[in-house]
């Protein structure tokens, strides 16, 4: 009977989540630990703030995930700690795991022990993921080493925000002033009269170098250096708002000769690849180095046909096999899979692949290497390549996109092939293209590298559902017949590629942006 009874409490147990309070770093997505994009990724629900890089968030999209902001701004008045506190132990009592996203490191002045103490004491199991602290990384992005053995051996962090019924003074700003360290004042925007007076009281002088960095390590980065004595109308005269923190001391003063991110020349821009499989990445590094955002705005994704291609791979009746894109080749492989056949069925066929990216492609996902790579990477280079090949008899079997062009199909069937043109897959738009180019809009978007007309159809749309002007954004297209639906949809195309390639509109956009500013 005592067994029953333990088994019946057993039962009616709750299930028990999971907690991480994880530090999303200081605003670049890339400063964001290994663990903590995988906490978010497997979270049920996230819970986030002003402080927490949009960037970051919009680069982790996860399907089904809740996310809730709980922001706290300073004299908003917005959420409360304990309702934060509580709102993470109540999904937490509901088996689900959740990530509270913090910016920085989540125990830097983060009130990070407070969120794991109510866990502890509600009986949740968490973690903590530590991030980049903004301590290090805002004054090194604006090119401050926070020691350095020729002004300073040490450095001192302290919050300019001290709790407001504290009757006691818990930072001792006259010790600061005599240590000869440099200082990282954290949340000090709006005291910053309380700690600029006490630190001059405290003997140290009105000269003393000042930095100000707001927004530190994203595209809207900015510097403002001033003096100890001038920090108050310095903040007042540039507008400096949270999110910002000050260094006092010498170490201000390597940055004549240090600064680097806001040196790069192409720093303000915001470039979006929308292809729904990104492989792009490798393509637009080049724009990163010189100081651009690249986003993966996803705009269009691939819907799976009928299964008439697996038919057709099972007749083998083909002699030859012709694709125009990675989707073609995620189409081959996923009918190669369903006729039970794999890529060596596929041994005494010859492949003719339209460009590298469908070469490359080809090779990662069946290990197969194109037989025939035109040098004009388009549908006209490869009939033209097939023209001086001759292909009279032969039979082409061809995955393609419901809406294909019929430049390729019809220009081999004139050159006396057979072509058995099966639509694969379908290109529709995105169900989150809107909301995602809503987030990335709000993070400074300049140019939407579009790869397709379909694409351009679907950035469209989104800017008009958003009332954004069309003609405010900067596209650039992969090639002439995607750059004239762009156009036609009142779009600014400011790049054709050359070649028509993603790498080739890499470079493209690169050299329209530097032609830009040498001009400017």
């Amino acid at each position: 009977m005592r067994a029953r009874r333990e088994e019946l409490l057993v039962s009616e147990k709750r299930p028990v989540g999971f907690v991480s309070l994880v530090g999303g770093g200081p605003g670049a997505p890339g400063l964001m630990t290994l663990h903590g994009r995988r906490a978010i990724e497997r979270a049920d629900v996230v819970l986030y703030d002003h402080l927490a890089s949009p960037a970051l968030i919009a680069s982790l999209i996860v399907e089904g995930q809740e996310r809730i902001h709980v922001g706290k701004t300073a004299g908003a008045g917005l959420h409360a700690q304990n309702a934060i506190n509580e709102l993470i132990v109540q999904r937490a009592s509901r088996g689900e795991r959740v990530v509270r996203l913090k910016g920085g490191d989540p125990c830097v002045f983060g009130r990070g022990g407070e969120e794991a103490s109510a866990c502890r004491e509600a009986g949740i199991p968490f973690e903590i993921v530590p991030g980049v602290s903004s301590v290090s990384a805002a004054p090194a992005y604006a090119g401050i080493p926070v020691t350095h053995r020729d002004t300073n051996s040490g450095y001192t962090v302290v919050t300019g925000h001290e709790r407001e019924d504290e009757d006691v003074q818990r930072v001792d700003w006259v010790e600061l002033a005599r240590g000869g360290r440099s200082i990282v004042i954290l949340m000090g925007v709006l005291q910053a009269e309380r700690w600029s007076g006490a630190l001059l009281k405290g003997g140290l002088a009105g000269e003393t170098p000042v930095a100000w960095i707001e927004r530190a390590t994203t595209v809207r980065q900015r510097t403002v250096v001033t003096t100890l004595a001038e920090v108050v109308a310095s903040r007042d005269a540039e507008g400096v708002r949270a999110p910002a923190i000050a260094i006092v001391g010498d170490a201000v003063r390597w940055r004549d000769e240090l600064a680097w991110y806001e040196e790069r020349p192409l720093r303000g821009e915001v470039v979006a690849t929308t292809r729904a499989i990104s492989d792009d990445r490798g393509a637009f590094e080049s724009l990163e180095d010189q100081g651009a955002v690249v986003l993966h705005l996803p705009l269009t994704c691939q819907r799976h046909l009928d299964n008439r291609l697996a038919e057709a791979l099972a007749d083998s009746t083909f002699t030859d096999l012709v694709l125009t894109s990675a989707n073609g080749v995620r189409a081959l492989s996923r009918a190669l899979e369903s006729a039970d056949r794999d890529s060596r069925d596929l041994a005494n066929v010859e492949i003719w692949v339209v460009g590298p990216g469908t070469a490359r492609a080809l090779r990662n996902s069946l290990g197969l290497r194109a037989d025939h790579l035109p040098a004009l990477h388009s549908a006209a280079g490869l009939v033209t390549h097939a023209q001086r090949l001759g292909v009279q008899g032969r039979r082409f079997l061809f995955p393609a996109a419901a809406a294909a062009r019929r430049e390729l199909p019809d220009g081999l069937s004139e050159l006396g092939a057979q072509v058995n043109e099966i639509a694969s897959y379908e290109t529709v738009a995105e169900p989150t293209a809107t909301a995602r180019l809503e987030s990335a809009l709000a993070q400074g978007l300049t140019w939407v590298a579009i790869a397709s007309p379909s694409a351009a159809d679907v950035l469209a749309d989104a800017l008009e559902a958003l009332g954004h002007p069309l003609d405010q954004l900067s596209v650039g297209a992969v090639g002439p017949t995607t750059a004239q639906r762009a156009r036609e949809r009142g779009l600014k195309v400011r790049a054709v590629a050359e070649p028509h390639t993603m790498d080739g509109l890499a470079a493209t956009i690169s050299s329209t942006l530097s032609t830009s500013l040498e001009e400017y």
